[in-house]
C-alpha cells in the first residue's frame, strides 16, 4: 500500500530542513552554540543546580584557561565555590541552614536540629547530598594540605648538603659499600637469554613513578631482583615521601624534631625510615598469654591442671587513638582482628591515646568501651578507673618494628588519683601481624 500524499510531503519537508541544518553546522559554529564537552565544568552534585541568571541574557562560556591546560585545579570546597563550580545563592543558604542543623545535633539539641533540617530540605530537597559532597571535598583538601605542609616544613628545615639531590641519591652504611662494586651502566637481564626484557624499554622516570605506588615491603622485594632494580629503588623521593607520611604526631613530638634525625643519618631517607622507631599502623600487635590454673579432682591421687590461654590486641590509629582488647580463646584471632574498629563494643575493649618518644610507647587514658551503662539510680559513672601502659618498641629483624615489650601497667583511680601498678606475671610480648585492609598512614 502506498503512503498518503500528505505524509510524503511532510517527509520531504523534513528532509529539506534537516539538510539546511547540516549545512549550517558545516559552515561553522554559531555564537550561541555550546562549547565542547571538554571545556565544560562538571558539577559535583548528581542533581541539577538552578542557573542564577536574573538578567535573562545568555552567559558566554569561558574558554580553556592555563589551569585547564596545565592540569586539574585545586579543590575549593568552601565559600561560594565547590570544586571550582559556582554554587547558586539558594543552595548556599540551604547549606548554611543544614550546617547549623548538624552543629545542633552534635551538641545534643535535637529539637532545634530537627527544625533546621526541615527548613533546609524545604529550601533544597537534595541538600544532604550537597553537604556530603562539601564535607568529602573538604576532608580531601585538608589531607592534601597537611601532607604538603609536613613535606614543606621538613624540606625547609633540613638544609640539603651539596650532592644530595634527587638525581644523586644519598646512600650510607653497608649498602653504600655494596654499590661501589656495581658497574656504571646497568640493565635488566633475563634469566633466559632468549627471552626479551620489556622493563628495559621503559624509561627510568616511568619506572620510578610505578615504584612510588608500592609499599615499602614490595619495594624492597623488587630491589632484591637485580642490581638495576636496587638502584631504581634508591630514588630519594620515594623514601622521603615515606618519612613525611610516617613521622608526624603522635609518632614524633613535632615535625621539627625530625631535623636532627635526618641529619644524623646524613640525609639517607631510606635508613631513616628503616632504623628510626615507628609504631606500625597497618596491622595489629598480638600477645598470646598462658597460665596454668589448678583444678578440682575427686581422686586425691590425681592432680588436674588447666592451661588457660588468652590474647591481648593493640591497634594504633594515626589520629592518636589506640584500641586494647582482652579476649579469650573462644574467638580465633583471624575472625576478631577485622572487627577492631573504634565503633566496636565488646567485653574487654578499652579505648585510649598513644604517643611515641624514641622507642617508648606510652598508652594513657584507657577507658572501658564495652558498651555497658550505669545501673538505674546510680549517680557516679560506671567507669571509675583508667589504665595506662608503657611499652618498649623493638624490631626483629631490623626495620620491621614488630615487637612490643610491656614494661609497666598501671591502674588510676579517677576519684582520688591513686596509681596502682598491676602485676605482669603472665604477660607476654606483643608481636605484629599485618592486615591488608588497614592503612599504613
Amino acid at each position: 500500500m502506498s503512503a498518503p500524499k500528505d505524509d510524503l510531503e511532510e517527509l520531504a519537508r523534513f528532509r529539506e530542513e534537516w539538510k539546511k541544518e547540516v549545512q549550517q553546522r558545516n559552515a561553522g559554529p554559531s555564537a550561541s552554540a555550546p562549547p565542547p564537552a571538554s571545556t565544560q565544568s562538571v558539577k559535583p552534585f548528581d542533581f541539577d543546580l538552578p542557573e542564577d541568571n536574573s538578567s535573562g541574557t545568555a552567559t558566554p562560556h569561558a574558554g580553556p584557561s592555563s589551569e585547564t591546560i596545565s592540569g586539574p585545579p585545586r579543590l575549593q570546597p568552601s565559600g561560594h565555590f565547590l570544586n571550582n563550580v559556582a554554587i547558586p545563592p539558594s543552595v548556599q543558604r540551604a547549606l548554611a541552614v543544614y550546617t547549623r542543623a548538624v552543629q545542633h545535633e552534635q551538641g545534643g539539641e535535637l529539637d532545634e536540629a530537627l527544625a533546621l533540617y526541615r527548613q533546609a530540605f524545604r529550601m533544597e530537597p537534595n541538600i544532604d547530598r550537597a553537604y556530603q559532597t562539601q564535607e568529602m571535598l573538604a576532608s580531601i583538601t585538608s589531607a592534601e594540605d597537611a601532607v604538603d605542609q609536613l613535606s614543606t616544613t621538613l624540606q625547609r628545615a633540613v638544609t640539603i648538603k651539596s650532592g644530595a639531590s634527587d638525581a644523586a641519591p644519598v646512600v650510607t652504611g653497608t649498602l653504600a659499600q655494596l654499590l661501589e662494586g656495581f658497574p656504571e651502566y646497568l640493565v635488566f637481564e633475563p634469566e633466559d637469554e632468549e627471552q626479551p626484557i620489556h622493563l628495559n624499554i621503559l624509561p627510568e622516570e616511568l619506572l620510578i613513578i610505578i615504584i612510588r605506588k608500592l609499599d615499602h615491603t614490595t619495594i624492597e622485594r623488587f630491589a632484591a631482583v637485580s642490581r638495576k632494580a636496587r638502584l631504581l629503588t634508591l630514588d630519594p623521593g620515594i623514601w622521603r615521601e615515606f618519612v613525611v607520611l610516617t613521622y608526624k604526631p603522635p609518632q614524633v613530638a613535632n615535625v621539627e624534631s625530625m631535623v636532627p634525625v635526618v641529619t644524623r643519618f646524613q640525609f639517607d631517607y631510606r635508613r631513616v625510615y628503616i632504623e628510626q622507631p615507628r609504631a606500625r599502623l597497618d596491622g595489629v600487635y598480638i600477645a598470646v598469654c598462658h597460665y596454668i590454673r589448678p583444678g578440682l579432682s575427686e581422686n586425691t591421687w590425681v592432680n588436674i591442671s588447666h592451661l588457660i590461654t588468652y590474647h591481648r590486641y593493640l591497634r594504633f590509629f594515626p589520629d592518636g587513638k589506640v584500641l586494647s582488647l582482652l579476649a579469650n580463646e573462644e574467638t580465633p584471632p583471624a575472625q576478631l582482628i577485622h572487627t577492631l574498629k573504634p565503633t566496636l563494643r565488646k567485653k574487654g575493649l578499652f579505648i585510649g591515646t598513644w604517643k611515641l618518644a624514641g622507642d617508648v610507647i606510652t598508652i594513657s587514658n584507657l577507658v572501658d568501651a564495652s558498651g555497658r551503662v550505669s545501673p538505674p539510680g546510680r549517680q557516679e559513672p560506671f567507669a571509675r578507673y583508667t589504665f595506662s601502659m608503657i611499652m618498649t618498641l623493638q624490631s626483629r629483624p631490623l626495620g620491621r618494628w614488630n615487637k612490643l615489650q610491656l614494661t609497666a601497667y598501671n591502674s588510676i583511680d579517677l576519684q582520688d588519683g591513686n596509681v596502682v601498678p598491676l602485676g605482669l606475671k603472665h604477660e607476654r610480648p606483643f608481636w605484629f601481624s599485618k592486615v591488608k585492609s588497614f592503612p599504613a598512614f
